[in-house]
């Protein structure tokens, strides 16, 4: 007898065409890399010797599944400061990456044929994870003529009596959008009429060019929010897979307990990392904004006079590119495949933002300022050619 077949929502779930076309772009040699969403620097040096010393005194062992008690004290305390709203330590959970603070975020609320309302153009693992819950995401369109910014009219009429959560990521990848106080005041008060949780996916909140971040926790959604973040962004700690979610007060254990199953618990190294980083020096988060502001404007040397550009990007390191110019009909799949294969530049296809954006590619602005500025002038001549 044959093995029985495997999982269909292992094998239905939804798959980022980002990794397809890093694999293509690992297969070759000069690539100019536009795709990779992380960092180009090194973590800083004393967050590494502050992390190496800890190992050699054997801080090497299992923590408590939700983390270290210091950290989770630690990052209470610099959201409270950063929000001006109180978090308590017993609402932080230590997760492996903001991804896992996604992951539980979402596991601890949504049953199967529970409805998430997910944001197009958005971070496809929003979807993905959404997916393995056994959910149904139903996608709310962002708008370029409107900057990428949501219109709750419209989401108002997606609401069902299945609709268990919203999710929104603010500065947004891959817009570059920074959501001001204004909708985010909007979202609480939808939550809160319509009973739903938020899940506010912050991870680029440090990475801001115009305007200022404004946190869902502001709005008084502490029975109802879910706020993800972590290290990999601020302090190029991609590697370390540390980030945290903060939950209401009474789906903490909920969280924590879903840790178990998958990590047992975050790595006791990266959490020391994490606690270093947010009690020294913050010079580098200064250091790292200043370098994305500079290529942002590398960005809009090469492209902002050509209508290729629909949003100036005001945070995060991404913005979204229009291709159809000349290329509509092949779609963003098949033109970042060509733009590699032709011209070695790598760029992520649209399409896998959501069903709006197969007019667009991104591109992100993390790699050194030449290869950007040849990157860019490729990508550019290449959308304009017949």
């Amino acid at each position: 007898m044959k093995p029985r077949p495997a999982a269909s929502r292992a094998l239905t779930m939804p798959r980022s065409a980002i990794r397809e076309i890093m694999a293509l772009a690992a297969g070759r040699e000069n690539v100019i890399h536009m795709e990779i969403g992380e960092p180009d620097f090194s973590t800083p040096d004393h967050i590494i010797t502050g992390a190496l010393e800890a190992a050699q005194r054997g801080f090497t062992k299992y923590t408590p599944n939700p983390g270290m008690a210091s950290l989770r004290e630690a990052i209470a305390a610099h959201v409270s400061a950063r929000t001006g709203t109180k978090i308590g330590a017993q609402r932080v959970v230590i997760t492996t990456g903001a991804v896992g603070g996604l992951f539980c975020a979402l596991m601890s609320v949504t049953d199967a044929g529970d409805e998430v309302l997910i944001p197009d153009p958005g971070w496809p693992n929003y979807e993905s994870i959404t997916h393995l819950a056994g959910a149904k995401p139903v996608q709310f369109e962002l708008l370029s003529d409107a900057g990428f910014v949501p219109d709750f009219d419209t989401i108002e009429a997606m609401v069902t009596e299945r609709t268990k959560a919203i999710m929104m990521n603010t500065p947004s990848n891959p817009t570059g959008a920074v959501l001001p106080a204004g909708i985010m005041e909007r979202l609480a008060d939808f939550a809160k009429r319509h009973g739903i949780y938020v899940i506010s996916d912050e991870i680029y909140e440090d990475i801001i060019f115009e305007g200022e971040h404004v946190s869902a926790a502001r709005f008084g959604l502490d029975d109802r929010l879910f706020l993800v973040s972590g290290a990999s962004k601020t302090y190029a700690m991609t590697g370390w897979r540390l980030g945290y979610v903060i939950c209401p007060e009474d789906l903490a254990p909920v969280a924590a307990a879903l840790i178990e199953p998958v990590a047992s618990c975050a790595s006791s190294i990266s959490q020391k990392a994490y606690e270093i980083a947010l009690a020294g020096p913050q010079d580098c988060v200064a250091e790292f904004r200043e370098i994305y502001r500079r290529r942002r404007d590398i960005l809009l040397d090469i492209l902002g006079n050509t209508g290729l550009l629909p949003v100036v990007p005001a945070g995060a390191f991404y913005a979204l590119v229009d291709i159809t110019d000349r290329h509509a009909a092949q779609g963003s799949l098949a033109f970042a495949k060509r733009l590699l294969q032709e011209k070695n530049v790598a760029v992520v296809p649209g399409i896998t933002f959501g069903p709006s954006c197969d007019r667009y590619v991104r591109v992100a602005f993390t790699t050194g300022d030449d290869a950007l500025l040849e990157g860019l002038t490729v990508l550019r001549d290449f959308i304009h050619r017949p």
